[in-house]
């Protein structure tokens, strides 16, 4: 079944970034979590992996499929692109992640907050490898800068990243 999200006449999506999906919406982006449990994340690739966190306020174990901005050797870097107030980036500061999702794997991981400057390294990094990618998700969440380090620098700070390396 395909289904395609309202857009207005300028190509933008309705959908608002900045809060919780539901309904159809939230099913639809859960979907890859059956894929990872199926042992078929390798379908994603290695740009998408599924984060094992413990939820802040139930103790339950939390599965978040996640886009990776920088992938080098045994370290991923994910994104909060919903800013520091996302489920999961909370968690993440109250508890460490428990584990990450490879392709068919699950890995244990050690994590570290990236400061801002490491981030937007990064964030220019994820820029100039997938520059469409770039552009359309800074759309969506309604942040920018100036193409400068000082601004990619106030630009993350609103979309905190967290280095996750894989221990096994």
């Amino acid at each position: 079944m395909l289904v395609k999200l309202p857009i207005y006449s300028d190509g933008m999506s309705k959908f608002n970034f900045k809060q919780k999906p539901t309904g159809l919406f939230k099913q639809i982006l859960h979907a890859p979590v059956w894929v990872f449990r199926a042992r078929l994340g390798f379908l994603l690739g290695k740009r998408i992996v599924m984060l094992e966190h413990i939820g802040r306020r139930s103790g339950k174990i939390r599965q978040t499929p996640l886009e990776v901005v920088h992938h080098d050797g045994d370290a991923f870097v994910l994104c909060s692109g919903t800013g520091p107030d996302a489920d999961w980036y909370r968690n993440l500061k109250s508890n460490p992640a428990t584990a990450l999702w490879v392709g068919s794997s699950r890995h244990e991981v050690e994590q570290r907050f990236l400061d801002d400057s490491e981030a937007a390294t990064t964030f220019a990094v994820y820029e100039q490898a997938h520059p469409k990618a770039a552009e359309r998700l800074t759309e969506l969440i309604g942040v920018s800068h100036d193409r400068t380090h000082k601004g990619r620098m106030d630009m993350v700070a609103r979309i905190p990243m967290v280095e996750l390396r894989l221990c096994d």
